[in-house]
């Protein structure tokens, strides 16, 4: 490549901003849907897109999740999602292996439990998304389940920083969870 192509190749990079640090994740230590415990240290290097579901959910999990797939489509190679669960009490790694299969789920996406308090405290401390049960007493029948928790998808990057929040349902803010994960991928 020539000094042209080369600097040609700088721009186009400083073109595309990289996304703001927004927050460093604690460490965690959870249960992968194979068995496999996964770690924080595990995702270092790469970046990747994690968003907080549970499997019995009739409202928008299931969309989330669908979404999720296409999206995989369109992130550049070597970005991972994640799914949280906030029902560890049912989401077993069997359980999730169940709900990842139905939704074409490969090795690069990972789906993690482990006990509801770190799932919670790594929501809420972490993410800085709601994650919580609902009383018995207070659930209304909508679909969505005893759990209340956030639709945003969270792109987080290599040295587990928070680099931004998308609303799973906005097709412009998914979008530009693409574009902010290709200029996370070029910048490295």
């Amino acid at each position: 490549m020539g000094v042209l192509g080369l600097l040609s190749t700088r721009l186009v990079r400083r073109a595309t901003p990289e996304p703001p640090r927004l927050g460093v994740l604690p460490d965690f230590h959870l249960t992968e849907r194979s068995g496999r415990m996964v770690g924080r240290t595990d995702m270092s290097g790469q970046p990747w897109v994690a968003d907080f579901i549970f499997t019995q959910c009739a409202g928008a999990c299931p969309v989330m999740t669908a979404r999720m797939a296409r999206l995989r489509r369109d992130l550049p190679a070597g970005v991972r999602s994640v799914s949280f669960t906030v029902d560890p009490g049912h989401d077993t790694p069997a359980a999730l292996a169940r709900y990842a299969a139905g939704f074409g789920a490969d090795e690069g996406w990972l789906f993690l439990t482990g006990p509801q308090k770190d799932l919670y405290d790594l929501s809420t401390g972490g993410f800085k998304l709601a994650a919580m049960e609902v009383p018995p007493g207070q659930r209304d029948g909508s679909g969505d389940g005893p759990f209340l928790h956030s639709s945003k998808f969270v792109l987080v990057d290599g040295a587990a920083v928070v680099r931004g929040y998308y609303d799973s349902t906005d097709e412009q803010a998914v979008r530009a969870l693409v574009a902010d994960a290709r200029a996370l991928q070029t910048t490295r």
